[in-house]
């Protein structure tokens, strides 16, 4: 990516305009603020090509833009036989990361701790070999640079009853069409390949996948993680954290944001999960970690932890990948490449 320095001062308008297809290149604050619609990122990362076309809505670019890029039919959907059981006593996971409570010991064993290089994510244990996270996680790093840890209530302490295991990546598989960008990524899913196969006990099993375009509108979502319990906060737990959240229709939470002076895209790979007066909320650190459903007693992923603009404020619910609509090429991905 260039940065503005980079450019002559002669033809620095004419040469950010070139990056953009539709509109101008713009100070990415300037656009938001006129209820512009931002494409790319063009000559700096606070420069974004942005299109004032006042006869398109944000519902109808959210349309429009994914007719265009619909991911292609990988096939069925295969979970492991043993998925979504949680053996732990689901009293561990009290009714209410921000606003959220200690989750209980094993009462998420699919839930993984991730370390890439020095950052810190979450993931969810699909089958004995592979993890999903967010995209943004592991998008610039390489296999090698990729830590997963299996079995962790407690970071960094033997406290628990039962052992914590740590695996190496052999192979990070990313969506083909994840796309970082000035707001919430596109298509925020990823594959981590373990390098050698999970022994499935209490406190370590895999979760299940949603069906292939299956809808949770106003059902409620747990996501859990070791993230901050307060936006910008460099504190973090040790103790995994968990909170229910409603989710919430795409277009009410554009509308909630707007309220709030941020125009963003919920798009259709994309969903919302939170409170109007905010409270609670996954925020910084929880990134790549599950959203999660129990039905007919089995606990599902249908959400990623992707984005939010601060934590658990008022009209500003985070922003999750919808893992029902990747979820066939999610399944190709795990079941092509097992041993």
């Amino acid at each position: 990516m260039m940065f503005a320095d980079e450019w002559t001062d002669l033809d620095v308008d004419s040469k950010r305009n070139s990056l953009c297809n539709t509109g101008s290149c713009e100070f990415l604050l300037t656009c938001w603020m006129a209820s512009g619609y931002i494409e790319s990122t063009c000559g700096g990362f606070l420069y974004v090509c942005c299109d004032r076309n006042s006869a398109k809505t944000n519902e109808n670019i959210a349309i429009n833009t994914n007719r265009a890029s619909v991911p292609a039919d990988y096939g069925p959907v295969t979970n492991d036989p043993s998925c979504g059981v949680s053996v732990a006593k689901q009293q561990g996971a009290q009714r209410r990361i921000v606003g959220g409570d200690e989750a209980g010991f094993g009462s998420f064993p699919w839930q993984a701790y991730i370390r890439i290089g020095s950052s810190r994510c979450g993931g969810s244990l699909v089958n004995r070999y592979h993890v999903v996270t967010a995209g943004h996680c592991v998008a610039r790093a390489s296999a090698r640079q990729v830590q997963v840890t299996l079995g962790d209530y407690v970071i960094n302490s033997a406290v628990e009853p039962l052992p914590a295991y740590t695996f190496g990546v052999r192979k990070i598989s990313v969506h083909p069409f994840f796309k970082f960008t000035p707001q919430a990524d596109r298509f925020d899913v990823a594959v981590l390949r373990l390098d050698r196969p999970v022994q499935y006990m209490p406190h370590i099993a895999p979760i299940c996948l949603p069906d292939k375009g299956e809808d949770f509108l106003g059902h409620y979502g747990w996501a859990a993680g070791w993230g901050a319990l307060q936006a910008g906060s460099r504190l973090r737990p040790k103790t995994l954290q968990a909170v229910d959240v409603p989710i919430i229709d795409n277009r009410q939470c554009e509308r909630w944001h707007k309220s709030n002076g941020i125009n963003v895209i919920i798009y259709d790979e994309m969903m919302c999960a939170g409170y109007r007066e905010g409270s609670k909320d996954s925020c910084q650190g929880d990134s790549g970690g599950p959203l999660m459903l129990e039905k007919t007693g089995r606990w599902y992923l249908i959400g990623i932890v992707s984005a939010g603009y601060s934590c658990a404020q008022r009209g500003q619910p985070g922003i999750y990948h919808r893992v029902a609509l990747t979820v066939d090429w999610i399944s190709y991905i795990i079941n092509s490449s097992q041993q």
